[in-house]
């Protein structure tokens, strides 16, 4: 599926808006995975790579929810 509708390659503001959506769903969904491994214990001796990839989810979550909201108004 393409997001580029026109010849030039300029995304619509309503196509800007659905990618910034999607990259915040497939971020809090990564996030989720990654609080149950810490939580569950099953990240084990890479507990700290899994609280340095939690805090990147944190803040893809913060840019997509900024880029959807400035992309919608």
């Amino acid at each position: 599926m393409s997001y580029i509708k026109k010849p030039q390659g300029k995304f619509t503001k309503e196509e800007k808006v659905k990618m910034f959506e999607r990259m915040g769903s497939i971020a809090a969904v990564l996030a989720l995975i990654l609080v149950l491994l810490i939580e569950t214990g099953l990240a084990g001796e890479r507990r700290d790579l899994a609280d340095s990839g939690l805090t990147a989810m944190i803040v893809m979550l913060a840019v997509s929810l900024v880029g959807s909201m400035y992309f919608k108004r």
